[in-house]
């Protein structure tokens, strides 16, 4: 009964087929009970028709015989034709009969009238097919929901039976004779009464419990109809992936965020299978979880990856279940989630926690991960992995001076160069701040380390555009190699940093291996440092000068300041021990503020001890140069020494220039109108060009000793320090050359017309009392041995 109630599937599908309102779902349960009736007339009228059959073979055998008058014979035939026509009717335009609203009506009251044909002709009062009224209006019940009306047409088979009997009483239709029936029950109207009151108390009993038992029915559907709604609604609002295939993968049913989120469309779904939407590499496992399901196995919940019609790849998780059927494996449902916003923001999260924000390389953490792989495979391959640790020379000047941002650019520069230098199997990370480390794998030899530290330095070499800065960049590379230097690794990246130290001291822009020395540096280095914050306050540094003379008279045309620590604990320390760690440090400044103001207050003393007037050289550091308040400071040091600009120099590595040069030309022009004289140190080592050269303010270029020491033997060295000795006269500027220690240098250079020089030759670097004897003769004297303590 439930089920041509509820004129719908119980399928999975089933329930999102159910699009239809109200009303449409009404006349669908309408047509459907039509079609159901007309199938039980088909029915009863073939049990009656057999039953008939039996009945008539019994007459015939029987004493009685064929007892039908011609017009019951007639009327039997004509009601059967009736019966037969409407319920043809029925059965072929249900759907369009239940439109009407008197359908319903029309066939309850021709299966009345029908009925009472055949009453009347079967005997009237004393016929036995009356209960028939009972079945129909229970037809009546089952077609029609208003209570009321099913009554009424209840009544109305009372009054059609009344009509009957009262007609046969009277003699207004004819009594019909039947065998087994007495005709004289007719005439008798005590007893039509009480058949007639029998009859429709029974058929009033009907109306009532079968009212009851339809409105029961009708209750119990609403509910499930309600329920089904529930559940579709709530299918089809959810935001998860809910759908239902067989056991073989075959889509039965599949939620409106399925459709959405895969770009199906529902009405596909019965071509499609669930390894149709399955990425290939997690079929099989998909599979073997359904397969666990319909044998009644727990299923975790499990990650997966659906294909989207467009081909997209969507991740998932979600769980299996399967119903169960007569211990039979039905429908198999998931629930499922898309996960690929929470899976990338993981990804994001565990990128973040592993890589460096602004270079995207690996970090610390990954990096150390990282080393423990190379170390392992270098063992079970037996081969070696280096490890490199990089700091960036001067970086903190640019970021002070260009700000975070231009800083920043930079950095991710240099961290694309570094990885274009290495293989995809080696790992190159941003340590911190401008340290950068790297881990090269499956070694055969140290020097294959060494040859990609070597390439590094030249991909740095190239000029850095960050906005409208172009920069140059330098580092200091260190290198430890497992397992020669360490097994441990952190040891090994200690010593790769104790060995970029060691290339720091070294000059910078350059590598170092590590050696088991460099430990000792590295004690020798903390000791320095803390040391050096109170070297200042006790009184610990003190300046030494060595004379410029002019190479062809031998005057002596300026002084350069250079300076020496006295430690408590390590004795008499050159500059080369020291200016290195103090601009790690930041104590560059305080150090290159002392020694200019104590120059200057030795010039300003000489000169009014009436002695020669020169300049005095010092030393800038590029920390000094790119500081925000550098002019500031030199103004007020002139002002309160009272020494004019004219007699003080300033000597700026070339490397130091160069890796700013925007920024070197506007704080070089400032010193020039201040008369300050410029020389550009070490020249010939970094990277500046004939057009820089043309902008900067500068007075002399400054030739490196490295070029000077083997002038007279490396024809090399010979033609590039001709080279810059014909460039500054081209640009007329002045040529010193440093470190002249031979008699044989000084004719070589004297012959290229090198306008000043400085070395051993002349003088070696004396402290302040010396110098009034130097200024007093004006004349630098040559010597004919070389010191063995050498100026670095």
């Amino acid at each position: 009964m439930n089920d041509f109630m509820q004129g719908e599937s119980s399928s999975p599908l089933g329930w999102v087929d159910m699009q239809s309102n109200k009303v449409k779902s009404t006349l669908l349960e309408r047509h459907e009970r039509f079609l159901l009736l007309a199938k039980a007339r088909w029915f009863f009228l073939g049990l009656v028709a057999i039953y008939g059959a039996g009945a008539a073979a019994g007459y015939l055998l029987s004493d009685y015989g064929w007892f039908l008058t011609t017009s019951q014979l007639v009327g039997l035939l004509v009601g059967l034709f009736v019966i037969l026509t409407y319920n043809a009717i029925y059965y072929f335009n249900h759907k369009r009969l239940a439109q009407q609203a008197w359908g319903s009506h029309l066939q309850v009251m021709l299966d009345y009238l029908c009925v009472t044909l055949l009453i009347h002709l079967s005997g009237g009062a004393a016929s036995w097919f009356w209960p028939v009224y009972i079945l129909v209006t229970f037809e009546a019940a089952i077609l029609i929901e208003n209570r009321s009306q099913v009554y009424l047409l209840g009544m109305f088979a009372g009054s059609c039976y009344g009509f009957v009997l009262v007609g046969e009483y009277l003699n207004i239709l004819p009594n019909i004779a039947m065998p087994f029936i007495d005709q004289g029950l007719h005439s008798h109207g005590f007893f039509l009464v009480l058949m007639w009151f029998w009859v429709s108390l029974l058929n009033t009993i009907s109306a009532v419990v079968s009212n009851y038992l339809m409105t029961v029915l009708r209750r119990g559907h609403a509910q499930v109809q309600a329920t089904e709604a529930r559940l579709k609604e709530f299918l089809e609002g959810a935001n998860d992936l809910i759908f239902s295939v067989k056991p073989d993968g075959q889509f039965l049913y599949a939620n409106r965020a399925w459709e959405r989120v895969l770009g199906y469309d529902r009405n596909e779904l019965s071509g499609l299978s669930l390894l149709d939407v399955i990425d290939a590499d997690m079929r099989v496992k998909c599979m073997a979880e359904i397969e666990k399901a319909t044998k009644g196995e727990k299923i975790d919940p499990l990650e997966g990856r659906l294909m989207t019609r467009s081909g997209d790849a969507i991740d998932v998780e979600g769980t299996i279940t399967c119903s169960f059927q007569n211990d039979e494996a039905g429908a198999v449902w998931v629930i499922c989630r898309d996960i690929s916003t929470r899976k990338k923001a993981q990804e994001q999260l565990y990128f973040m926690a592993h890589h460096d924000q602004l270079t995207s390389l690996p970090n610390r953490l990954f990096f150390a991960d990282r080393l423990r792989q190379a170390q392992a495979l270098a063992k079970r391959e037996k081969h070696k992995c280096g490890i490199l640790y990089l700091d960036l020379d001067r970086f903190k000047i640019i970021n002070d001076t260009l700000g975070h941002a231009v800083g920043d650019i930079l950095l991710q520069e240099v961290g694309k160069r570094l990885r274009s230098c290495v293989r995809e199997v080696d790992t190159v990370a941003r340590i911190g701040g401008d340290e950068f480390s790297i881990v090269l794998v499956n070694l055969d030899h140290i020097v294959d380390a060494e040859q990609v530290a070597g390439k590094i330095l030249k991909a740095l070499a190239k000029p850095v555009q960050a906005d409208e800065n172009e920069l140059y960049i330098t580092t200091s590379i260190g290198i430890s190699i497992y397992p020669m230097h360490d097994d441990d690794p952190d040891s090994l990246l200690k010593k790769a940093d104790a060995a970029m130290y060691q290339a720091k001291a070294q000059g910078r822009n350059n590598y170092q291996l590590y050696d088991a020395s460099m430990d000792l540096d590295a004690e020798r280095r903390m000791t320095l440092e803390s040391g050096m914050r109170r070297a200042i306050e006790r009184e610990e540094f003190h300046l030494l000068y060595q004379p410029k003379i002019n190479s062809e008279s031998n005057k002596i045309t300026a002084l350069e300041a250079l300076i020496r620590w006295e430690h408590p604990e390590l004795g008499t320390l050159p500059p080369s021990e020291f200016i290195a760690l103090a601009e790690e440090t930041g104590l560059i400044l305080p150090i290159g503020e002392w020694v200019m103001r104590r120059a200057c207050m030795d010039n300003r003393q000489w000169q009014d001890q009436g002695l020669s007037k020169v300049r005095v050289a010092v030393n800038l550091s590029g920390f000094q140069l790119q500081s925000k308040n550098f002019v500031a400071t030199v103004k007020d040091i002139l002002e309160e020494t009272g020494l004019s600009g004219e007699y003080l120099e300033f000597e700026i590595a070339e490397t130091v220039i160069m890796q700013n040069p925007e920024f070197a030309v506007s704080v070089l022009t400032q010193l020039r109108d201040l008369g300050i004289h410029i020389s550009i140190d070490d020249f010939g080592t970094g990277y500046s060009s004939l057009a820089h050269l043309k902008r900067f303010s500068v007075n002399t270029l400054k030739i490196d000793r490295t070029f000077v020491r083997d002038i007279e033997l490396n024809p090399t060295d010979a033609a590039i320090t001709s080279a810059i000795i014909s460039m500054g006269n081209s640009l007329n500027l002045k040529v010193i050359a440093e470190g002249v220690e031979t008699e044989g240098q000084f004719e070589m250079l004297k012959e290229k017309h090198c306008d000043e020089m400085q070395g051993y030759l002349f003088s070696r670097p004396v402290p302040v009392s010396a110098v009034e004897g130097l200024l007093r003769d004006g004349l630098a004297k040559r010597a004919g041995e070389k010191d063995e303590d050498k100026e670095s």
